[in-house]
């Protein structure tokens, strides 16, 4: 490999871990606590190395959420198999479940809170959400193709969906988890309102 492929190796890996540790602060210690000294030092790297490529953290967190909108596009891209409609529309309502309960998630209920007051967060963070809310959607019409000539079903899939990144992102907090729908009750309302009978 000539010096200018290992210069390029060494980049990519050091830029892979900044946006990984940053990700991991986001999700730990929240914003207010996420520095880039913090999180060179959890990506191993120097501040200066980290400086060179990320300035400033507004940069270091712009770039992350880049990282997160990625990784979640491509969970949400992933074709749902199952014999039948019902099995479908239940794998594809547990994998949405499954991604918004992961620790990097965490990151998700970060950013929307740090949207309020930070219009270039807000800007990125709702055009994630408003992508990623799309691709499922759209696994969902092909996945599900009797539901989705259902009148409602876009409406019932949103409503699916906006419960369970509000249960999962709520359930992070101790002591709440009576206040919440379980992810049965979410796919039974789910099914309900695209016509199958539920008992």
């Amino acid at each position: 490999m000539a010096s200018g492929g290992v210069r390029a190796a060494r980049r990519e890996q050091a830029v892979e871990a900044l946006l990984d540790a940053t990700l991991e602060s986001l999700a730990t210690s929240g914003f207010a606590a996420t520095t880039t000294r913090g999180v060179a030092q959890l990506a191993g790297v120097s501040q200066g190395l980290q400086q060179h490529y990320f300035p400033t953290k507004a940069a270091l967190i712009d770039a992350a959420i880049n990282r997160l909108a990625g990784r979640l596009l491509d969970e949400a891209s992933q074709p749902v198999e199952g014999a039948t409609e019902r099995q479908r529309a239940e794998l594809l309502l547990r994998r949405v479940w499954e991604s918004f309960s992961s620790p990097v998630l965490a990151v998700v209920a970060e950013l929307l809170v740090l949207g309020r007051t930070h219009p270039d967060t807000a800007e990125k963070t709702a055009a994630t959400l408003v992508a990623v809310t799309d691709r499922v959607v759209a696994v969902a019409e092909q996945a599900l193709p009797g539901y989705a000539r259902r009148a409602g079903f876009r409406e019932a899939l949103l409503v699916a969906l906006s419960a369970i990144r509000d249960a999962t992102t709520v359930a992070r907090i101790p002591g709440t988890g009576r206040a919440l729908p379980a992810l049965d009750a979410i796919t039974a309302g789910f099914l309900r309102s695209v016509g199958e009978r539920v008992r």
